[in-house]
């Protein structure tokens, strides 16, 4: 990537420079530097011979001016009878001159060097002489000139007098002319010049040796270097070292290559180390793709596929071929190419994640789909992750359809019912019409469980239910609140004899008799019925007055229906009495913890027990938890029974590390009303640390109830315990309509399976598949899954093969007391589950 960009700037750049032609730069530099050196040398002798004879020739133009200034001196001074020949040999006779003429102003020959020339004209002697004449001048009274093919010189100089007259004119001298050779001294000069033209050459070869060797040293061989390293950069050999000495232009060169060779080789690792993260990411990509079961699209903002992956043992091998190119608005139907259409423009807009899902109809089957849109950084494409949660969708059904249904007879559950209810009560109000509500209680169920079997009993409830449905109109509604208990919702009544003829009805049809199992059974209901808005104006209030309507058909004498009254306003004596009796109760020790075991289905260890509480008194006997625990929970005695009870089980759990060498822990029920005491997180801190427990020895269970009011108060308290290292558990779990919402919001690390799942697992498919479902789920959240309720041999086996973890019931040990969990401890703590032992563990405490 890196040399790319390099030679696409370097490409740029080319296109803004000059176009440039290369040449070999050694050879021709060779050249250059060897001519230039000869060249150079030549110049020199040629300059150094012209200035010699130029100056030769100023200083012989100098010395005849001044020989012939003074003799011109001499003439103008000197009187007429002196002689002319002793004035020249004296003024002009050593300058060795090789002719002298003076002339009188007729330019007759007064006087001449040369034999037979005076007394001529000086202008047959010398035809320039009248041009030369008019250059002189009194400010110019001489005149030289050079014959350069003759080397002579010819000077003329003319003399001035101050006091001229006609007759002396012509006998007084006017001109002088002198010739004045240079050969000899030229050709003294050229000899000189012969003579040391060794010397020369020698200087020109030493200065194109030198010019050589500073070429070789300082250009040739840094070229060779730059060469060498710009082939071996050509080869991509980026770690070779050379250095090039000095600060030149080479210098400069030579640091450049080595920077642009070290950034090309950090590059080019870099690109390696790229290309390799790259393989590693892709090989990476590829495991993904075949270990999910998704369709990965890589499309563009159109929503054009551009690229398409999926695992080899996915669900949805489709051919890649035909989708890519193509729109997925094009290859999807109408109704989910408009979500993909809104999810690609979400997701553009947002740039975060965006997921939607659809459904695909086929003719035997409805397959669902989820879709993941994630922007890709730094892109305009989109990567859309396609998953089949057909399979997640059905768990989910099943899962929200336990949540408002009852799974033995399909009716709707308690929480459905009341919400219908509600709906009735809005309604009526709108309508001023009356609503029923019916409690039903099937007498001696119990008796059929315990002679026949819950399997014979289940059938009965499932017979009961299509009565009771059938009997109905389609807007009433029957729900089954548990066990034999079922409510029944009437809407748009008229008048109270209209609720009395379908009570009537009821209790009839259950007066016949019918087969289950090739054997025939005849059971009645107690039915109380509680009628809004004269009895209760909630839905709560509405079925708590229907219960009470109930019992007192119980009493009655079973096999019939009470309408609500102010005097079943009796049973609230019991409750004054329950209540006041409990204000003494803690006081006078007539509460106890009980411990039931809890094993680790794996290992078939007791790992663990659940702190029970129960209620002895001495008037009243036992009073079932069912009975005083809400009432606690009414009258806020709940949160001193709470601290009784953690305080009992944390000082087990100080006691158990001692006498036991595995960790043991104990779980302890948590009400609603104890999250609203302030100081419960300060409570239960205070006794860890006074009795110096692990913490995570210590399990809380809260049950759904305590997490409806969403109360901030609650949250917080569960945050700061499970920061505590407490463990938090969910009871009951699978009761409530939204305990799924719960287990992503709160930190629970167990989740404890409602009894009634395990009751009815090995009688119901659908039960078993939820159980099934609920343990997957936990465990795939991080949570450990126990399960409640086991009373036989086949709901162990089928949970320690669902890898539910932990387990316990009746089956594998009941409630004990202090003293008899511990005795128990001492036998079973260190032995594996035994079903033969457990059995008899049940009979000895």
């Amino acid at each position: 990537m890196i040399v790319a960009i390099a030679d696409h700037q370097l490409s740029a750049e080319g296109l803004r420079m000059d176009k440039a032609r290369s040449i070999n730069l050694k050879l021709w530099l060779t050249l250059i530097s060897t001519c230039c050196a000869a060249i150079f040398a030549l110049s020199l002798i040629l300059f150094s011979w012209q200035v010699k004879k130029d100056f030769l020739i100023e200083d012989t133009q100098s010395d005849l001016s001044h020989a012939i200034t003074h003799a011109l001196t001499r003439l103008e001074s000197t009187p007429q009878t002196s002689s002319l020949a002793e004035i020249i040999a004296n003024t002009l006779h050593a300058q060795q001159f090789s002719q002298i003429i003076v002339t009188d102003r007729r330019l007759n020959v007064l006087f001449s060097t040369s034999p037979n020339q005076t007394g001529e004209n000086a202008l047959t002697l010398s035809p320039q002489l009248s041009n030369t004449l008019v250059g002189l001048t009194a400010e110019t009274p001489i005149k030289h000139q050079y014959d350069t093919q003759r080397q002579l010189f010819t000077s003329f100089g003319k003399v001035a007098y101050s006091d001229e007259s006609v007759n002396n004119l012509v006998a007084r001298p006017f001109l002088i002319m002198t010739h004045y050779s240079l050969e000899n001294k030229v050709s003294n000069l050229y000899a000189h010049y012969n003579r040391n033209i060794w010397i020369v050459i020698s200087a020109v070869l030493v200065i194109s040796v030198l010019a050589i060797t500073i070429s070789y040293y300082f250009i040739h061989k840094p070229i060779s270097v730059l060469l060498a390293l710009s082939n071996r950069l050509a080869d991509f050999q980026f770690n070779h070292a050379t250095s090039i000495a000095g600060s030149g232009e080479l210098k400069k060169l030579s640091d450049n290559l080595h920077k642009a060779s070290s950034t090309l080789q950090q590059g080019f690792e870099q690109k390696k180390l790229a290309q390799q993260t790259a393989l590693e990411k892709q090989s990476v990509l590829e495991g993904i793709f075949s270990a999910l079961p998704d369709i990965f699209f890589i499309v563009d903002k159109a929503g054009k596929i551009l690229e398409c992956h999926y695992g080899s043992n996915g669900t949805m091998n489709i051919p890649e071929t035909p989708f890519l190119g193509q729109k997925l608005v094009d290859v999807l139907p109408a109704h989910a190419a408009k979500h993909f259409t809104k999810a690609i423009s979400a997701t553009e807009q947002s740039g975060q994640l965006t997921q939607i899902e659809y459904r695909i109809d086929s003719d035997d089957v409805t397959k669902h789909f989820e879709a993941r849109l994630s922007a890709i950084p730094e892109s305009q494409k989109l990567v859309v992750a396609v998953r089949d949660i057909t399979d997640k969708k059905r768990q989910e059904e099943v899962i929200l359809h336990h949540a408002f249904y009852d799974t033995l007879t399909q009716l709707p559950n308690r929480f459905l019912a009341l919400d219908r209810l509600q709906q009735m009560i809005h309604e009526a109000k709108r309508n001023n019409q009356l609503i029923a509500v019916g409690f039903i209680d099937l007498d001696d169920f119990k008796k059929v469980n315990d002679s026949m079997g819950h399997e014979v009993g289940d059938k009965l409830l499932v017979h009961s239910a299509k009565i009771l449905k059938n009997a109905l109109r389609k807007h009433d509604t029957v729900a089954r609140l548990g066990g034999d208990e079922f409510i029944v919702l009437l809407g748009d009544i008229a008048d109270q004899h209209h609720i009395s003829a379908i009570a009537t009805k009821l209790v009839h049809l259950f007066r016949s008799p019918f087969e289950i199992d090739d054997r025939s059974f005849t059971i009645s209901l107690s039915l109380g019925l509680a009628v809004f808005p004269s009895d209760a104006m909630t839905p709560n209030e509405l079925l708590r007055k229907a219960d009470s309507a109930m019992y007192s058909a119980k009493q009655l004498g079973r096999n019939t229906f009470s309408f609500f009254t102010e005097s079943m306003s009796q049973d609230l004596n019991r409750r004054l009495m329950l209540e006041e009796k409990m204000r003494l109760a803690l006081a006078n020790n007539q509460f106890e913890v009980y411990f039931q075991p809890q094993y680790d289905l794996r290992s078939q260890y007791v790992v663990g027990a659940e702190a029970l509480l129960r209620w002895h008194d001495e008037e009243l006997g036992w009073i079932s938890p069912g009975e005083f625990i809400p009432l606690a929970e009414q009258t806020g005695y709940i949160i001193e029974l709470g601290q009784f009870v953690l305080h009992t089980a944390i000082q087990q759990i100080n006691s158990l590390q001692h006498a036991l060498s595995t960790p043991f822990r104990i779980a302890v029920n948590l009400s609603p009303r104890q999250f609203k005491d302030p100081s419960l997180v300060n409570t239960i801190s205070h006794l860890i640390n006074e009795f110096k427990i692990d913490t995570e020895l210590l399990e809380l269970e809260i049950t759904e109830g305590v997490l409806l009011s969403g109360d901030e108060l609650v949250r917080d308290a569960l945050f700061e315990l499970h920061q505590l290292g407490i463990l938090i558990s969910m009871d009951d779990f699978g009761t409530g309509y939204s305990s799924l919402n719960y287990l992503r919001q709160y930190p629970f690390d167990v989740l404890k399976i409602d009894q009634s799942f395990i009751f009815d697992m090995n009688t119901s498919e659908q039960v078993q598949q939820l159980v099934n479902a609920i343990i997957i789920m936990s465990h795939n959240l991080g949570i450990k899954v126990i399960a409640e309720g086991i009373e036989t041999q086949l709901q162990l086996e089928t949970l320690a093969s669902m890898n539910c973890d932990f387990g316990q019931g009746y089956f594998l040990g009941k409630p004990m007391s202090k003293i008899d969990f511990e005795a128990w401890l001492a036998q079973y703590a260190l032995q594996p589950l035994n079903i033969e032992n457990k059995s008899l563990s049940i009979q000895d405490y």
